[in-house]
């Protein structure tokens, strides 16, 4: 910007007490409004400080920017923006990553990008958070060997007004201070409707990577420290719960209903025999659906009697939307470390898994093909258990996950608690909570139990 097109006038700063952060300073260049808001009014990071370096600026600067308002001598040495910033991150990060989480990393890293915008900015359309995440997501290749894939990330250009909006609004990452994270953080933790808050988890996820990354940028040199605001203590406001006419009393099969369940999917149809054989890996052995689905006949141990064992090395990656059956499917390790495991299984499902076997004819390789060799899809699988517990009159919906969560209720309830959680393939701390669910039909056995404990025999005084 040129010396004669250079008026810049700043106001002395103001103080607002309802806000967060109270005190700010306002100025304008060449008429354009710009402001800072900041926690308190002295000190080396408060307003007073600001304003005199702006006002030294205003009388002596003559290169400022007009997307920050700022003179170039405040401006970060770094002009990489955040746009950039979290794509080049997920380019370091992509093979490092599990396949489970790279696609949580690309939803947090848009999520981010979009809601970094500087103060002002026009709201960003829907259709741009799809475009940001094929930006950021690689196609896999397969190399000459075909033994390894290889990750390529395209040149192609963002679409126009996305990358004009990128380009105005996306801020330098040292930009990103106390104040602009503040309205970062608030912002990241509404859904896409901007009312209703994301559930806790998904909070927390999201948060977690964009920190993650930040703390990167610190160690590269594009910031100075990350100021992510702390999340205020207590309770929700009631005000901020979802509104509901039921009780939130979640429940799993028990083991009879269970079994009933899946004694209630094949049909006429030959692949229900495929699905109730994938229901029984998930329900008796807890295996999570994409380490299921991905199981072959050398994973298993089936002997003529007693107990088996199943062995996971392997889960479909997640790489293609959700589908199992997709031609650019890539299998790769199980979600963690404690994912890769051996499986104690029952002689239910021993019988289970050898009765497929047999009316399959398979002998080696995939366990679970349909009859034109796909792997069998979620929906299909959704639809076959959906049907087989109305059937047998288990009101809730199981999903194919549910299977999981049931077996670790009844694991949890039964068995040693350290077993239980090495046997679904994580920690103590994420099997009690998360996955530990209220049983069906333990409600009338716990108050006979408890019948016992708070009755007064005559004899008694």
């Amino acid at each position: 910007m040129s010396a004669r097109q250079v008026k810049v006038t700043v106001s002395k700063p103001r103080e607002y007490p309802d806000r967060k952060l109270p005190y700010a300073v306002r100025w304008r260049l060449n008429g354009r409004g710009y402001w800072r808001s900041f926690a308190r009014a002295k000190g080396d990071n408060g307003a007073d400080a600001f304003y005199a370096l702006m006002k030294v600026a205003a009388m002596n600067e003559r290169q400022w920017d007009p997307a920050t308002g700022l003179p170039s001598s405040a401006n970060p040495v770094s002009e990489v923006n955040v746009a950039q910033f979290c794509r080049s991150y997920i380019q370091d990060e992509w093979r490092r990553l599990s396949p489970s989480t790279r696609r949580s990393y690309v939803e947090a890293l848009t999520s981010l990008v979009i809601h970094s915008a500087r103060p002002g900015a026009s709201a960003p359309r829907i259709e741009w958070r799809a475009a940001l995440t094929t930006w950021m997501t690689p196609s896999p290749i397969t190399t000459d060997t075909g033994k390894s894939v290889e990750w390529v990330w395209s040149d192609d250009p963002l679409p126009r007004n996305l990358q004009a909006w990128l380009t105005k609004n996306s801020p330098y990452v040292g930009d990103l201070g106390k104040e602009a994270l503040y309205e970062t953080d608030k912002r990241m933790r509404i859904s896409l409707d901007g009312v209703t808050p994301y559930a806790p988890t998904t909070q927390s996820r999201l948060v977690t990577v964009a920190k993650t990354a930040l703390w990167v940028a610190v160690k590269k040199g594009l910031l100075e420290t990350v100021l992510w605001p702390r999340r205020e203590s207590g309770a929700p406001a009631k005000s901020d719960r979802p509104e509901s006419n039921e009780f939130d009393d979640e429940g799993v099969p028990s083991v009879e209903q269970l079994k009933a369940i899946l004694d209630a999917i094949p049909s006429h149809q030959p692949a229900s025999h495929m699905y109730r054989a994938l229901s029984a890996v998930c329900g008796y052995a807890g295996l999570r659906p994409g380490e299921a689905v991905v199981l072959e006949v050398e994973d298993l141990l089936l002997p003529d009697a007693g107990w088996g064992s199943i062995r996971v090395s392997r889960a479909w990656s997640g790489v293609d939307g959700g589908k199992w059956n997709s031609d650019s499917e890539d299998i790769a390790g199980p979600k963690t470390n404690r994912s890769r495991r051996a499986v104690p299984i029952p002689p239910v499902l021993v019988a289970i898994l050898t009765d497929w076997i047999g009316r399959s004819n398979i002998t080696t390789g995939p366990l679970f093909l349909t009859r034109k060799g796909s792997r069998p899809t979620q929906s299909n699988w959704s639809r076959a258990l959906h049907r087989a517990c109305e059937t047998a009159g288990w009101e809730a919906k199981l999903s194919p996950y549910g299977l999981r969560r049931t077996n670790a209720s009844h694991l949890a309830q039964t068995i040693p608690i350290a077993e239980a959680a090495a046997r679904l393939g994580h920690s103590v701390e994420v099997l009690t909570k998360h996955y530990v669910k209220r049983v069906g039909g333990q409600v009338a056995l716990s108050n006979q139990i408890l019948d016992g404990m708070y009755s007064i025999k005559e004899n008694v005084l």
